[in-house]
């Protein structure tokens, strides 16, 4: 599975491209500020884009939006990655976001759960 993701934590970045990509087998394209996770998108083509939910300047959303008004990366499933237990019941469709995971998440089913969402 192709995979951007974006978090302005570079902790979790580095988890990230740790579990998803060197033990998860998954090639991640890891992002540090919002405002260059469309042109990845453009470019990658990713199966999934894996976005913090709030960041500094752009938040996740703003960068979901942007996506879903682009026709070229309008199809291209988005999870939120949050701290925030309140948004995980909302629901994001005209965004195409497919899910929320709060954070702190288990490495060990992370991969798992983000297949489970975008099939």
């Amino acid at each position: 599975m192709k995979l951007v993701v974006c978090d302005d934590d570079p902790v979790i970045r580095y988890l990230l491209e740790v579990v998803l990509g060197k033990r998860g087998g998954h090639d991640v394209t890891a992002i540090e500020a919002a405002s260059a996770v469309s042109a990845a998108v453009a470019d990658k083509k990713p199966d999934l884009v894996l976005l913090d939910f709030m960041m500094p300047g752009l938040s996740g959303l703003d960068v979901a939006a942007e996506l879903a008004a682009d026709p070229e990366t309008a199809g291209v499933p988005i999870v939120f990655l949050t701290g925030r237990a309140d948004i995980a019941d909302e629901t994001f469709e005209d965004l195409n976001v497919v899910g929320v995971i709060e954070k702190p998440f288990d490495t060990a089913t992370l991969a798992t759960r983000l297949q489970e969402m975008i099939a």
